[in-house]
């Protein structure tokens, strides 16, 4: 990057046809030495890194891909495979000319906003594919589709983190750590059966997905997740000395265990309405929280991208801001995206060329590969109005929105890191169930989205003190109806048109 350029340059812009709310996944599937840039949203999309895609894709599920794709030998043969989550209640596995790997998918009985993990469980020299659903089982196959004994484990709410496949008690043989919506935390041996200490209570939904560390330098495991504040644990289950540590909001992303002042142990950071850091005994870093006036529901990345060895901190939130930050909090650089984000950056290194790519997806479905230049702290920029780069509807003040659209929603209520939005469709008897966030100060909410016709019926519950709950509205509940939205269609129709055509000519 020339001296005169901007501390963050967009070097190149991938589209795909819908939101993103997964981190895009970096790996060669030809075999030429080079990466691949694997997304999933409306399609599972795969481009090299000049912008051609690559033969085969956009491959289709019956829904949106919202996991982020796994990539790995699966069946020995030599050659990576793809593993991803859909909404349509299935785990898909692709080779890398877009075709369906043999026994695959694999059906759940709920949609999968888990990410795969593709390790070897039993010890036998080949992969396995572990994943949460939304059916609160978390599941494990062989490379062949086929069940591993012990397996699916049951919880009781739904499992949208992805599971940590870690060696937890230090007996040479990995555990399997998920996070559930029935607050939760569970820890399974390879064969099924629970870990003793576990599972262990949060005080909310656990959509976090766990990281294990050794913070403390007694040569053990220490186990972090987040729910409505930050829980740490040792491998039996017992918590550990200092912690939980409070959040003002619930916090969606997963914690980062990194040495932020090159004392040779890692810090705990964690982004959420603000990013947090703490050291192993609970007390907070200096120069933390840093408040940036929006939401993080993704966790940063973090690398030495100066090269002064010390970690910088990438993220990028609901307010559509790219930030860079040194390792005391310290603004370096900011860029805009263009709408909310979702999705973890991901950092690359470029060998020789004395740099780090980032790349960023957003809500908009475009994926931005950015570098970054060294220049100097700066001020932190201006926050957007609500932190939110998107509409927010406040309760009560909408009665229509564009069909196929997720929306954003506001509830009269002060902050609080206890907090449910409820939603049910006139064609739904039950209740869909999403925890509320806090951004730019206002408890925002995200209903997922619906075709025209639809009306959908929403509440919210709101904890108000040790206890007490207050409900929005107080009776009843608040409506809106899905209205047509025929570019949109039409723009579908066309891309999957057009992507038909392509697999045709094959």
């Amino acid at each position: 990057m020339k001296a005169n350029s901007p501390p963050l340059l967009c070097r190149r812009i991938f589209k795909t046809g819908s939101y993103i709310s997964a981190a895009p996944t970096l790996a060669d599937l030809d075999g030429d030495g080079a990466l691949e840039i694997i997304v999933a949203a409306d399609a599972l999309y795969v481009w090299r890194g000049d912008g051609r895609r690559l033969a085969g894709f956009p491959v289709y599920g019956q829904n949106h891909f919202a996991a982020r794709p796994a990539v790995a030998d699966l069946d020995g043969d030599g050659r990576p495979e793809i593993v991803v989550g859909c909404d349509d209640n299935a785990v898909y596995a692709f080779n890398a000319a877009g075709q369906t790997v043999s026994g695959w998918p694999q059906e759940t009985g709920g949609d999968v906003y888990s990410s795969p993990r593709l390790v070897d469980l039993d010890g036998d020299g080949r992969l396995e594919v572990v994943v949460g659903s939304d059916d609160g089982r978390v599941y494990a196959w062989r490379a062949d589709g086929s069940p591993l004994p012990g397996w699916p484990r049951q919880t009781r709410g739904f499992v949208a983190a992805s599971p940590l496949v870690v060696d937890l008690d230090g007996d040479g043989r990995p555990e399997v750590v998920a996070g559930s919506w029935d607050r939760q935390v569970y820890a399974w041996r390879a064969d099924g059966t629970a870990l003793p200490g576990w599972p262990q209570a949060t005080g909310h939904l656990v959509w976090s997905t766990a990281v294990a560390g050794d913070v403390d330098g007694d040569g053990q495991m220490e186990l972090f997740a987040a729910a409505e504040g930050l829980y740490a644990w040792r491998a039996d289950g017992s918590p550990l000395p200092g912690w939980p540590q409070s959040t003002a909001s619930f916090s969606v992303a997963a914690p980062r265990l990194v040495d932020l002042n090159g004392d040779g142990r890692p810090e705990i950071l964690l982004a959420s309405d603000r990013l947090y850091a703490w050291l192993a005994d609970g007390t907070a870093v200096p120069g933390f929280p840093v408040d940036l006036g929006t939401y993080f529901w993704a966790a940063p990345a973090v690398a030495d991208l100066d090269g002064d060895g010390r970690p910088e901190i990438v993220l990028a939130g609901w307010d559509g801001r790219l930030a860079v930050l040194n390792s005391e909090g310290k603004m370096l650089a900011s860029a805009e995206l263009g709408g909310p984000v979702f999705a973890s950056p991901v950092l690359l290194d470029l060998p020789g060329r004395g740099g780090v790519e980032i790349f960023v997806a957003g809500w908009d479905g475009r994926v931005g590969v950015w570098e970054f230049a060294v220049r100097k702290t700066v001020p932190l920029p201006p926050t957007r109005s609500g932190g939110l780069a998107a509409p927010l509807y406040a309760a009560g003040n909408f009665d229509r929105i564009p069909e196929a659209r997720p929306l954003f929603v506001s509830v009269p209520a002060g902050p609080s890191s206890r907090a449910v939005l409820r939603y049910r469709a006139s064609f739904e008897t039950g209740w869909h169930t999403s925890p509320l966030v806090v951004c730019g100060g206002r408890l925002v909410g995200l209903i997922q989205p619906f075709l025209a016709g639809t009306r959908v019926d929403w509440l919210a519950w709101v904890e108000t003190g040790p206890g007490e709950c207050r409900r929005f509205p107080p009776r009843g509940t608040y409506r809106y109806s899905v209205r047509p939205d025929y570019p949109a269609r039409f723009r579908r129709r066309l891309r999957q048109g057009l992507a038909g055509k392509r697999r045709r000519r094959k």
